[in-house]
């Protein structure tokens, strides 16, 4: 359970240093875009933890079950945000690339208070009973 909690503070780290590095810059750029991939990565590597924890729950559970459901729309949702947004594209609409990422960011920070709320405690009390 460390594990996640200590990923929930990076990628929440992550996101407010881009958030601040968006309000610095006035375009995209290289630092810019290896931030993108540093997030896209530790988020990356959290899900696959996440999803590792889960397997000790039962496959019926509902909050597993709803915890997996809403990831899903969310990793499409990311995803379909960086095909739409290739460097070019951010270059030339800034600010709407910035607005974008900000409502993204503004969910993913919703889902890790849900997953705190709801999943990880039944992740620890399953744990416990286990």
């Amino acid at each position: 359970m460390h594990d996640l909690h200590h990923d929930h503070d990076e990628l929440r780290t992550l996101m407010h240093s881009f958030a601040m590095a968006m309000d610095q810059s006035t375009g995209f750029d290289a630092d810019l875009q290896r931030a993108r991939v540093k997030f896209y990565q530790t988020f990356q590597a959290h899900v696959a933890r996440e999803e590792a924890y889960c397997q000790q729950l039962p496959a019926d559970d509902p909050i597993r079950i709803q915890g997996a459901a809403d990831m899903q729309v969310l990793i499409r949702d990311y995803s379909a945000q960086v095909a739409a947004w290739p460097p070019q594209r951010v270059k030339a609409e800034f600010p709407a690339y910035r607005r974008a990422v900000l409502m993204l960011q503004a969910r993913l920070r919703r889902r890790l208070d849900w997953e705190e709320r709801h999943l990880h405690p039944r992740l620890s009390a399953f744990s416990r009973a286990a």
